[in-house]
C-alpha cells in the first residue's frame, strides 16, 4: 500500500514493455491516492505509448492542475509537449518545450526535440544562440551530444553543410562511445537466422486468423509514411512501431542455445507458439475493431520467415530508398532504441546496410512476390499508382483518404513526425549530396560510385 513503492515498481514495468502490469501498479496507487502527480505523469507516460491519446492528455492536465511543484510541472509540460507533438500540433509542442525549458534552462531532450519541429532561419536565432553559449560552458557529455545533434539540425536549416557535419561528427562520435555497438554479433545473428530459417522452411505455418501488415526495412526508409498510407484507410489500424516481436523471439528462441543444439525440432515448435502467443497477448493493449492492423517495426526485417511461420496471414511491405539517403538520414538521427547502435559510427552503418541488403535477398529468394516492395522515390513521384498497387497487395479496397498520408491522427513517435505531418515531398531525396565529401568511406562500403 505504499504508493511510492507501487509507482516504482509501476515504472519498471513501463520501461520492460510490461505495459498492462505497470497498468495495475499505476492504477492501485491512485485509488489509494488520486492527486499523486508522479503517477499521473506516469499513467499519461502509458497511456501515450499504447494511442490512448485522449487518456494521456487527461492525466498530464490534471497532474498540471493540482500541482504545486516546479520541478514537476517540468515534467507535465515535456509530457504535454509530448503529446502534442506526436499528435501533430506542432505550434502547442513547441508552446510546451519552451515551458518546460523555461523551468529548467538545461533540458537539452526539449532542445534536441524542438530542433526536429522548428524551422531555422538565420543564424541569429535566439535557439541557435543559446545552445552555442551553453556548449561553451558545458562538461555533460551526454548534454553535448544532444546539443549537436540538434545544432547539426539547425545548420542543415541553413544550408551550412560544413558546419552543420561537425556538429553531426560530434554527437554520433559520442553516441558511438556510449553505446559501443559491435557489429560482430549481428554478423553472428544474421547467421543463425538463416539457419534457423533453413530448418523451418519446410514446417507447417502455426494457424492464425490475424491479419498483420508488417512494415519493416531500414530505419529512416519510409517506414512511418508507408504505415501513416496505410492506416488512413477504414479498415487498418495503425499500431506503430512495436517491439512485441522481437521481444518474443528473444524470449522464446534465442534464450537457450543448449536446446536449439540438442533438441531443435521440439525445441523450435514449441517457441514458435510461445512467440505466436506472446505477440497476440501483448497487441491486446490497443483498442481496435477494424480487420488489420499494422506494425511498423523496422528491424523486422530480420524476422520475416518466422513472421510468414506465426502469422501466415500476415503481408510484409519491404521499404526501401536511395542507399545513400537512406544511411545518411541514420546517421543524422538520435534512435531510443538501443539495437540502433550501429547508426552512430559510418563504417559501422555501412557493414550493417550490407548485412540488411544480404539478409533481404535471401528472403526474396524464399518468399518473392509474398514481400511487396515499396520504393520510396517511387511512390513519392506516383503516388496515386503505388499506392493503389500497396493497397491491392494487402487485399484492401480503395480509399481516398489513403493519398492525404499528412491528414492521418494517429500518433507518431518515431525520428519522423515532423516530416509525416506534410503533404508528400520531394526535397528529401538525394539530400546525402550535401555532405558528399564527408561521406566518402560510406559510399565505398555500400557500393555507391
Amino acid at each position: 500500500n505504499d504508493i511510492n513503492v507501487l509507482n516504482n515498481l509501476g515504472l519498471i514495468y513501463f520501461n520492460t514493455n510490461e505495459n498492462e502490469i505497470a497498468r495495475t501498479y499505476f492504477e492501485k496507487a491512485l485509488s489509494i491516492n488520486e492527486k499523486f502527480v508522479d503517477v499521473l505523469i506516469n499513467l499519461g507516460n502509458l497511456n501515450l505509448k499504447e494511442n490512448k491519446i485522449q487518456l494521456a492528455k487527461a492525466n498530464y492536465e490534471k497532474a498540471l492542475e493540482i500541482n504545486s511543484s516546479n520541478e514537476k510541472n517540468e515534467s507535465i509540460f515535456v509530457g504535454l509537449a509530448q503529446f502534442f507533438h506526436q499528435t501533430g500540433d506542432f505550434q502547442n509542442a513547441l508552446i510546451y518545450y519552451k515551458k518546460a525549458k523555461d523551468i529548467n534552462p538545461k533540458n537539452f531532450l526539449a532542445d534536441r526535440e524542438i530542433s526536429t519541429i522548428y524551422k531555422y532561419k538565420n543564424k541569429d536565432d535566439p535557439h541557435i544562440k543559446e545552445m552555442e553559449n551553453r556548449l561553451k560552458i558545458e562538461n555533460d557529455k551526454k548534454v553535448l551530444m544532444n546539443l549537436s545533434f540538434a545544432l547539426a539540425k539547425a545548420y542543415e536549416d541553413l544550408r551550412e553543410y560544413k558546419k552543420s557535419f561537425n556538429f553531426l561528427k560530434y554527437a554520433n562520435d559520442a553516441a558511438d562511445k556510449t553505446i559501443d555497438y559491435n557489429i560482430n554479433n549481428d554478423v553472428e545473428l544474421f547467421s543463425k537466422i538463416k539457419n534457423i530459417y533453413n530448418k523451418i522452411k519446410n514446417k507447417p505455418s502455426l494457424k492464425s486468423e490475424k491479419k498483420i501488415i508488417f512494415i519493416l526495412g531500414m530505419p529512416r526508409s519510409g517506414t512511418t509514411l508507408a504505415e501513416q498510407i496505410i492506416s488512413s484507410h477504414a479498415d487498418v489500424y495503425g499500431c506503430g512501431e512495436l517491439t512485441f516481436l522481437s521481444e518474443g523471439i528473444n524470449k522464446y528462441l534465442f534464450n537457450d542455445e543448449k536446446k536449439i543444439e540438442e533438441n531443435f525440432d521440439h525445441y523450435l515448435e514449441n517457441s514458435l507458439h510461445a512467440i505466436q502467443k506472446h505477440y497476440l497477448d501483448k497487441i491486446k493493449i490497443f483498442d481496435y475493431n477494424k480487420k488489420f492492423i499494422t506494425d511498423k517495426a523496422p528491424l523486422n526485417f530480420r524476422w520475416i520467415g518466422i513472421i510468414k511461420n506465426i502469422f501466415p496471414n500476415s503481408k510484409i511491405i519491404h521499404c526501401s530508398r536511395n542507399k545513400m539517403d537512406t544511411c545518411f538520414s541514420n546517421y543524422k538521427n538520435f534512435f531510443s532504441s538501443s539495437l540502433l547502435g550501429f547508426t552512430y559510427n559510418l563504417q559501422k552503418l555501412g557493414k550493417y546496410y550490407t548485412l540488411y541488403e544480404d539478409l533481404m535477398l535471401f528472403w526474396k529468394e524464399h518468399f518473392g512476390k509474398n514481400i511487396f516492395d515499396l520504393d520510396y522515390e517511387n511512390i513519392i513521384i506516383n503516388q496515386k499508382d503505388q499506392t493503389r498497387k500497396l493497397l491491392d497487395f494487402c487485399e484492401l479496397d480503395w480509399d481516398e483518404n489513403c493519398l492525404s498520408p499528412q491528414k492521418n491522427k494517429k500518433i507518431i513517435s518515431t525520428a519522423s513526425i515532423a516530416q509525416a505531418r506534410l503533404p508528400v515531398y520531394k526535397s528529401s531525396i538525394n539530400k546525402w549530396k550535401n555532405y558528399s565529401e564527408e561521406l566518402i568511406e560510406l559510399k565505398k562500403i555500400i557500393g555507391v560510385s
